[in-house]
């Protein structure tokens, strides 16, 4: 039988407040994101 510990995943959840690893992963995404965004504009607006 499996144990229910080991259900749990070991992966950041990243609604917990109190997750600092979790905080990081959704600012890091936040951060490629908004380069990805800003850099494609920039992009678009340069070979315009």
């Amino acid at each position: 039988m499996i144990e229910p510990e080991r259900l749990a995943s070991d992966l950041p959840e990243l609604d917990r407040s109190d997750d600092p690893s979790g905080g990081a992963a959704a600012w890091a995404l936040l951060a490629v994101g908004t380069t990805l965004i800003f850099g494609s504009l920039s992009a678009v607006i340069w070979a315009w």
